[in-house]
Parts: C-alpha cells; structure tokens; sequence
C-alpha cells in the first residue's frame, strides 16, 4: 500500500487541509477500519470503489463521493486494485465548498451528482486521466474557483475550530464562545451548521486523535498518552475507543492492513504534504 499527502494551494488551504492519494494493486479483502477524526472528505475512485459496511451489510461505493463526518467507525473492504485521489476538508470547509449543509452529511456517503452536476461531470473528467497524480492540479483548481464562488465561512466557528484543534480538545467551549460574542447556544448551533457535529463531540475527537500521536511518538504506555492528553483515567480513555474505533487500544493498531493505521500516522508523514502541489499538465 503506498500512501502520501499534498498541500494544497495557498487559495484552497482555507478549507482544504490536503489532497492524499492511495494506491494498492494487491490490497487485503480483509475488513479495515476508518475512525473519526473531525474531517469529512470527497473521494474519487480511479480503480475498483471500495465496499463499506451499512447496517451489517456490504454496499459498494460509488465512484466519486462525498463523505461527510462519521460518528463512529467505518468498515471497508477492498474489491480490487485502487487507486484514490481523496480531498481532505478542513473542518468547517465541505459546508462552505460544497455549499452543502455539513449536518445533513453526517454520517452519510453521498454521491457527487446528488451534490453538484457540474461539478459531478468536472470530476468524472478527472476520473478520465492515467492516474490519482494526474488529477492534482485540475482538482485543486476546481477547487480554488468553487473557494472563489462560494459564501464566506462563519468566521467565530472557524476559530473555534482553530482553538479546538490546537489544544486537541482541551479548550474551554463556553471561553471559546465568549471570546467571539456569542452566547454558548449561539455557538454550537453555529459549529453544528458549519462542521456537521457539536463542539463538545468534535472535542472528544481531537482528544482520541492525540493519544495515537502521544502513544507513538513518546515512549509511554496507553495509560501515560491517555493522561497527557486530557483523560480522566484508562476506563475514560477505553469508553472512547469503544465509541469511536469499536476496538480497544492496542487491538486498534495491532493489524498491519489497518486503513486507519496510515491516516491515524499521518502527521508522521509531513515531509509529503511539505512537497508542494504536483501540478498536471
């Protein structure tokens, strides 16, 4: 499996936190498994869609889609060779982009032609190039006039969002909304619109995200990460795992095939997403 990042440009890197390309022409047929991590995502599929799991069953995905956030774990089964070209949204940035209510893609996988025409038939056009790589330029282009086109984000939220992110969920909500004027209520249906899920939730998110970076970039147990990064003890730290992963922590990353194992390192990986965008020809 070979995944990398790319950074968008300049013009789209205010909803857009990067571009990332997956290929495998031989992946495992083995359920893998997504986690939460406060970002929804567009995905194109230049080779075989995954399948994911819905209501215990399997459904093939569609070729090009938008994902909005999820709740709680994805599963996915490969059904061939792929070849992804996926678009990593800021978390305020799929409502803004899309021009899209963020909320009613919670938790649900929605193809590109219920979303936009045009813009659907743009990335069918890219689904028509040699390759995921190929398609780099072109679509951070698209997306730089849709940025260009489209309502300005709500500014308080996008703060919020900042704040959240930078201390992985620590802040104070109720600071957080009286620092930008607003009453706590005003505040959250605001981040709901705008980001698809509560701030106390995507709080919790950041937080369950540090523990891996914690857990792998230091040398400390479960229980150390868990402490470092706001958890009231290990009991507090599983009960989220469990909500999020569906897995406890070290089963988490045991699988090597794990999806989520590439995406929860990829912080790790900044010397891709420092490269600059690969433009095509």
């Amino acid at each position: 499996m070979r995944y990398h990042e790319v950074s968008p440009s300049a013009s789209a890197a205010r909803y857009v936190k990067c571009y990332w390309i997956l290929e495998d022409a031989a992946p495992s047929r083995e359920p893998q498994r997504i986690v939460p991590d406060g970002r929804s995502e567009l995905i194109l599929n230049f080779a075989q869609p995954f399948e994911s799991q819905v209501a215990g069953e399997w459904r093939r995905q569609p070729q090009s889609f938008v994902v909005g956030q999820i709740t709680g774990p994805l599963l996915l089964r490969a059904c061939g060779p792929a070849r992804i070209l996926g678009v990593r949204f800021h978390p305020h940035g799929v409502g803004s982009v899309l021009d899209a209510s963020a909320s009613e893609l919670t938790n649900r996988v929605a193809p590109t032609d219920c979303l936009s025409m045009q813009l659907h038939r743009e990335l069918r056009r890219l689904l028509d190039l040699e390759s995921p790589s190929a398609a780099l330029g072109r679509i951070d282009r698209i997306f730089c006039r849709l940025i260009r086109e489209r309502r300005e984000g709500q500014t308080p939220v996008i703060a919020a969002v900042r704040q959240l992110e930078r201390t992985a969920g620590q802040a104070r909500i109720a600071a957080i909304a009286e620092a930008a004027g607003l009453s706590l209520r005003q505040l959250q249906r605001r981040f709901h619109e705008a980001v698809g899920i509560s701030p106390k939730l995507f709080s919790r998110m950041q937080r369950f995200q540090r523990v891996f970076q914690a857990a792998e970039t230091a040398e400390m147990d479960w229980v150390g990460a868990a402490m470092q990064c706001g958890y009231f003890d290990q009991a507090h730290l599983i009960r989220d795992f469990r909500e999020f992963a569906g897995k406890a922590p070290m089963s988490l990353l045991s699988g090597e095939v794990d999806l989520s194992r590439r995406f929860l390192r990829s912080d790790a990986m900044s010397h891709f997403s420092n490269t600059g965008l690969r433009r095509s020809v």
